[in-house]
């Protein structure tokens, strides 16, 4: 009988935190973002709001408080944990493999001298104020990580994720990911849990790792097409929901075994499914349960500032807080322009990655329980992590002030006097036919700034007459590429008819600007593949997306429902994109 008190205790309990979470979600969030409020910062503070540090100990003197605040915070550090695996997964299905190949030199390259140069400037602050050397060195490796789950919130909020800005960001925050794996086997041997050397250790860790990511890509790109062709044959959208968790489950499960992180593992099952021609209907599967589910990661993370600590050392905790956006953000500024990244994405990047993440509050939880540090101290830095991570959002505001700064350390050669001034937001457009025209009206009336290029004299007087942007030029002269390209050029269109040139121009503009989207006119279907190959975003092919156009007309005029028309173009244009692969 009281077993079975205890068990309806418990799940009146869990119901009324669902229901909690769904007010706040349905209810004080779009409230709040009517104020013009971040959604990830209205989160953090209901968190504070409702968390064991809230509202929720004043449950003892007022039990009717124990209805609207959680006092258990591990189960929502649980369920938020899922929001960060449904972030990766979504991430990963956005990319390519090609993709992430292209970005290898700032993943590997600028991520890992981030870290490096970052972990080592903190290391030495805390060890000079007398932390030990261990203690030392795991405080500069945690907080020289940063928020993959709140950067890449924020960017996607401001519709930034695809953008230079967003790729570079990601990048960074990828290589930082990985590089969890040794810093805890660090951690582990500092603590006594390992019995062999650190090195060996580390080894281990590292074979294990890569050899389980090869494993998981190897078998996943044989096996996953097939079952997922079967799984969507029976047209039962449950059957393919239920598998899809079941990859992204499976795949974290097994990345957690091998001594990576979850994140990873959904980061994985993400690339794969994007391989196929079923990344389009999975994505409208998962989507909706991202946001939902990050919401319950960002109230973990404001459920644990305590104000009670902050109104006691108030000045010391801002000094602490300000000292590490301005050290990362020193770091990583000149780290990007060393890497060739624009002064004004470089200055971004500063900004919206200064802060110490999640797995800042991971590393410090082995210190404490390793005894490696005073659990005051641990507290104190826990709480620093959870402050500077609510401030984030308060924090990218500054991020267009810091790149217009930026632009004064900028020295860009002169532009010559035919090329117009250009806005914030720029497009290139190479080659200015028929389809640079309708695109150069298109961004016209969406009141973006481009700058086209022919190399035909009597087109560009006829066409500057008429209004448009353009200069005369040739395409395959780099020279001229570099005196377009600014801070601002948001994308690159090459709509010429030569195919040995489009080659050509492709290959010279990812080799200068690896980061810039290029989107690129292919007469056929041909040379997709070469061309994507060579790094472009999109290639359009004159003659499939004539042919998709007909199958649209022709399924309107048969009656097929919108949307369902749109999910059979998506198709057709996948398959076609794989038979080209």
């Amino acid at each position: 009988m009281e077993q079975a008190t205890h068990s309806a205790h418990h799940l009146a309990l869990i119901l009324s935190n669902i229901l909690l979470f769904f007010g706040i979600a349905g209810v004080a969030v779009p409230l709040l973002q009517r104020l013009r409020m971040s959604p990830v910062l209205a989160y953090l503070l209901c968190g504070v709001v409702i968390g064991p540090y809230g509202l929720a100990a004043l449950a003892d003197s007022y039990p009717w408080l124990s209805v609207v605040t959680i006092d258990d915070l591990s189960t929502v550090q649980t369920l938020g944990e899922l929001g960060i695996i449904t972030l990766m997964f979504m991430i990963g299905l956005e990319l390519s493999l090609g993709r992430l190949k292209e970005l290898r030199r700032f993943i590997f390259g600028l991520g890992s001298a981030q870290i490096i140069v970052t972990a080592l400037a903190i290391f030495l602050i805390a060890f000079w104020f007398g932390n030990a050397l261990e203690a030392a060195i795991l405080l500069g490796a945690s907080f020289a990580l940063s928020s993959t789950a709140i950067v890449m919130k924020l960017l996607e909020e401001r519709r930034l994720s695809n953008r230079p800005i967003g790729i570079l960001c990601f990048s960074i925050l990828l290589m930082q990911d990985l590089a969890v794996v040794p810093i805890l086997v660090l951690a582990a041997s500092f603590t006594g849990a390992s019995e062999d050397s650190i090195g060996i250790t580390l080894l281990s860790a590292l074979g294990i790792g890569l050899c389980t990511v090869l494993a998981i890509m190897f078998l996943g790109k044989r096996i996953l097409a097939p079952l997922l062709q079967s799984v969507s044959a029976s047209r039962n959208a449950e059957w393919l929901a239920a598998f899809i968790v079941f990859v992204v489950i499976a795949c974290a499960a097994i990345t957690e075994a091998a001594g990576l992180s979850l994140a990873l593992g959904a980061f994985l099952a993400g690339l794969l499914i994007a391989e196929t021609e079923f990344k389009h209907e999975v994505e409208v599967i998962v989507s909706p349960l991202k946001g939902l589910l990050l919401g319950i990661f960002f109230l973990s993370v404001g459920m644990m500032i305590n104000v009670e600590e902050i109104l006691r050392q108030p000045f010391l905790l801002a000094l602490s807080v300000v000292g590490i956006f301005i050290l990362k953000a020193a770091i990583i500024f000149p780290l990007c322009l060393w890497f060739k990244v624009p002064h004004r994405q470089a200055a971004e990047a500063s900004v919206y990655l200064a802060q110490p993440g999640e797995f800042a509050l991971l590393i410090l939880g082995v210190a404490m329980a390793g005894n490696l540090m005073p659990a005051h101290n641990v507290q104190f830095f826990l709480l620093v992590t959870a402050l500077a991570m609510m401030v984030t959002p308060l924090l990218f505001r500054c991020a267009p002030l810091a790149a217009k700064m930026s632009g004064y350390l900028s020295k860009k050669p002169a532009l010559e006097q035919d090329i117009p001034q250009l806005g914030e937001r720029v497009v290139i457009i190479a080659g200015f036919g028929r389809v640079g025209q309708l695109l150069g009206n298109a961004l016209a009336e969406q009141q973006i700034a481009y700058i086209g290029f022919d190399h035909n004299a009597e087109r560009v007087q006829s066409l500057k007459r008429e209004g448009f942007h353009i200069i005369y030029g040739d395409a395959k002269k780099l020279e001229l590429w570099h005196r377009l390209h600014s801070d601002h050029v948001i994308a690159a269109v090459i709509a010429i008819d030569d195919h040995t040139a489009t080659h050509s121009i492709l290959k010279s503009i990812r080799a200068e600007w690896p980061l810039l989207p290029v989107i690129v006119r292919a007469k056929d279907t041909a040379d997709m593949a070469a061309l994507y190959d060579m790094g472009a975003k999109y290639v359009v092919a004159e003659t499939l997306e004539s042919s998709l156009s007909v199958a649209r007309l022709l399924m309107q005029q048969v009656g097929t429902e919108d949307g369902t028309i749109e999910k059979i173009i998506k198709k057709l244009r996948d398959q076609n994109a794989l038979a080209n692969a």
